[in-house]
């Protein structure tokens, strides 16, 4: 089997929803392209596909191949459900990913049995054996009123953890700019969170590149001049309805991190730089 549930990481960081998973059918490599892809459904009937990059456990999806013939797709997925073997797709394992992020995404149109290809790819949970435990004799009060207290207790930190770790604090530093290179006004949003002490434990960066020059918008995105403005580790994708390109960045704060790490210096940092901060919520 080459599939799995896994959780879906929510780049929008809206905050008490319930988790939300996607059902991966199968992860793999067109051997002719030499290009890695991923097929996945919602567990309301919705099948989709699209690029696959892996970076640490996690799973980032975008389209970057825009001539990717949905073709190769529905064959590879017919093998499946055929139970047929091809020597054109080269599965890729994904037993260690914990998260998939979704930048962009692409539907697939086909009438299939969902459930018999969830069957066939994804492994089923073990049932727990069911086994007779007998009633011990003599069972004390004291034993009893022990065990009801450490359930009190367990329950009592289970729904109020702040207690036990605190409340995590986010932030959100944005500011809008004439780029000094690019014919494009880029409007940058920095998305902070802090632990309870204060200190940063998470950074992320969104940046959208407006083109005001259509022209060199295209020639930008074809003949792939953006790849100066990408670092390792970052995403992106084009929004051709209004002549942007967004970039998406994650900063590790634990490694090779340069900026102050308390709350009130690094957003007297950003303020400092123009940017308006502003809280956005807390756990």
């Amino acid at each position: 089997m080459n599939g799995k549930r896994i959780k879906l990481d929510d780049y929008t960081f809206t905050f008490g929803e319930q988790d939300v998973y996607l059902n991966v059918y199968g992860t793999f490599k067109h051997k002719k392209s030499g290009n890695k892809y991923i097929v996945y459904g919602y567990d309301n009937g919705k099948l989709c596909y699209g690029s696959l990059f892996i970076r640490d456990n996690k799973i980032v999806v975008m389209i970057s191949d825009k001539e990717t013939n949905d073709e190769v797709i529905k064959t590879y997925i017919n093998n499946i459900l055929e139970e047929k073997e091809s020597k054109d797709f080269e599965n890729i394992s994904i037993e260690d990913i914990k998260e998939i992020q979704i930048i962009d995404e692409k539907e697939i149109k086909m009438d299939i049995d969902l459930n018999k290809l969830s069957d066939l790819t994804i492994p089923k949970p073990k049932a727990k054996e069911e086994t007779d435990v007998e009633t011990k004799k003599g069972f004390s009060l004291a034993y009893l009123g022990i065990f009801i207290l450490l359930v009190f207790v367990g329950v009592f930190f289970f729904v109020n953890p702040d207690i036990i770790k605190g409340k995590n604090t986010y932030y959100e530093c944005s500011k809008s700019y004439l780029h000094d290179e690019l014919p494009a006004t880029v409007n940058e949003v920095v998305s902070l969170t802090f632990t309870n002490k204060g200190i940063v434990d998470d950074m992320k960066v969104k940046s959208d590149f407006v083109f005001n020059d259509t022209t060199y918008y295209v020639e930008f995105r074809d003949k792939s001049y953006f790849y100066k403005y990408i670092e390792e580790g970052d995403t992106y994708k084009f929004d051709d309805s209004s002549y942007t390109y967004r970039l998406f960045s994650e900063i590790d704060v634990h490694k090779d991190y340069f900026l102050p790490t308390e709350k009130e210096e690094l957003l007297t940092y950003y303020n400092d730089k123009g940017y308006n901060c502003r809280q956005t919520g807390d756990e």
